[in-house]
């Protein structure tokens, strides 16, 4: 059995992550969803300022799951992170690696002195089991919060009205 490494991703890892990116979009039931290339990813990850963070599991050098993650900030507790995604693709799903990636993000936060951890599922992904199992409270049903946004179009009209 080939050993699977999780480490912090490469510029060269991008087009890979942006294949597994449309995978969970699919799974997902969004396949239209993703609208970046992985020149983006690599512009927004590795260039400048990074935007977000992100972590790959690979089997034999292939990149076979990935994270992505970035640091925000709560009025209420101060600095914390979001998770934004994390996929394993299907042949290696049930061998602990989705765990592994989680522990990765779990590591970097408390490292960096976050003191959340943050992200939504959808309502049918069994996924949301595997969360809570590991200690994730549901905020929709405990606290009743909604996660919104504005769509880019929906924001370019909200910032263009005058009043």
């Amino acid at each position: 059995m080939t050993e699977t490494i999780i480490r912090k991703a490469r510029r060269e890892d991008c087009e890979a992550i942006r294949t597994l990116i449309q995978e969970l979009a699919d799974y997902e039931k969004m396949p239209n969803g993703p609208k970046i290339d992985y020149k983006t990813l690599e512009r927004d990850g590795f260039d400048g300022q990074p935007l977000f963070l992100c972590n790959v599991a690979t089997s034999n050098e292939k990149v076979i799951g990935y994270t992505i993650f970035y640091y925000t900030y709560s009025t209420w507790v101060g600095k914390a992170m979001y998770l934004e995604d994390i996929y394993v693709t299907p042949e290696f799903r049930g061998k602990h690696i989705g765990l592994k990636l989680l522990k990765s993000v779990a590591r970097e936060a408390v490292e960096n002195n976050c003191n959340r951890l943050n992200f939504v599922v959808l309502k049918w992904n069994p996924a949301q089991e595997f969360y809570k199992v590991h200690g994730a409270s549901d905020l929709t049903s405990e606290e009743q919060w909604h996660y919104y946004n504005f769509s880019n179009t929906d924001l370019k009209k909200l910032a263009s009205d005058s009043e």
